[in-house]
């Protein structure tokens, strides 16, 4: 008579054939209804990124903005000594971004006088670009106050005013001659995108990494490749003065990280709308490369 118990040495290939696949099986249960693991909608440098993105353009970190009221949480706080506050710098990028997707100038040049008073607040590390940049929202204030002050009312009708009376210099700058609207802008457009980087990185660091290296690759990445060598190495130099991430925590005027992750990516938000409208409108008119 034939048993029919399977014989004692077939037990152990049946274990084998039997253990990977339950543990395939318990791999499926436990991601279909413990783990919720998400899928990412967007990969950076072969990681995922940090919050899921909408439409991300120009390489920018375009992320989904919190609910909170950040601009009305801000401004109820007391932020030092400094006069820059980050939520006035959020709702002047913001504002600079019309609903038929316009920049409004004026608006962008409040933001960037946000912008200097950040980069005052931590020292003078930044004096070489904050100098700059002042002399620039001078030369395109003057633009929107003087005679054809509303054909500067937005980036666009400035770049197409411009261009139609020849105003645009595609070859070098004479000395003499005052800087036109669009070059003047375009210098402070590669420079919002490194700003944007770098606050980017200190809203996503989880605390151990230098805000110097952050700064420094972040400049690297977007702005060094504009500058002479010179400049490049009086940067290097600058980035070694940053402050550490807490006071950079205390300048922007937030809790602790959990907190800087939210107000700082929530901004980068605003600017990187206004730099992807910017960077198409010179990309269509073939202007990134203004001496």
């Amino acid at each position: 008579m034939i048993s029919a118990r399977p014989n004692a040495r077939n037990y152990p290939k049946i274990l084998r054939f039997l253990l990977p696949l339950a543990i395939i099986f318990l791999f499926i249960y436990l991601s279909a209804t413990k783990l919720h693991v998400r899928a990412y909608e967007c990969v950076e440098d072969g990681k995922p990124c940090e919050e899921v993105p909408t439409a991300a353009r120009a390489g920018s970190h375009v992320t989904e903005s919190p609910p909170l009221q950040v601009e009305a949480v801000l401004d109820e706080r007391s932020c030092g000594e400094n006069d820059f506050r980050i939520g006035r710098m959020l709702r002047s990028f913001r504002s600079c971004v019309t609903r038929d997707g316009q920049v409004l100038l004026e608006e962008y040049l409040n933001g960037w006088r946000e912008l200097i008073k950040f980069m005052d607040a931590l020292g003078t590390v930044f004096t070489f670009i904050s100098s700059e940049t002042r002399t620039k929202i001078n030369i395109l204030q003057g633009y929107l106050d003087g005679e054809h002050g509303q054909s500067y009312r937005t980036i666009s009708s400035m770049i197409r005013y411009e261009l139609d009376n020849e105003v645009v210099n595609f070859k070098e700058l004479p000395r003499n001659r005052v800087p036109s609207g669009c070059r003047t802008l375009l210098r402070m457009h590669r420079a919002l995108k490194w700003l944007e980087d770098f606050l980017y990185k200190v809203g996503t660091s989880p605390g151990q990494e230098k805000t110097s290296e952050l700064c420094a690759e972040s400049y690297h990445k977007t702005l060094a490749h504009h500058h002479s060598w010179f400049i490049r190495q009086v940067a290097e130099v600058a980035f070694l003065a940053l402050p550490p991430l807490e006071k950079m925590y205390e300048v922007v005027c937030v809790k602790d990280q959990a907190e800087a992750r939210v107000v700082l990516l929530t901004t980068v938000d605003a600017i990187v709308k206004v730099y992807n409208i910017t960077q198409e409108l010179y990309t269509d008119n073939e202007m990134l490369d203004l001496p």
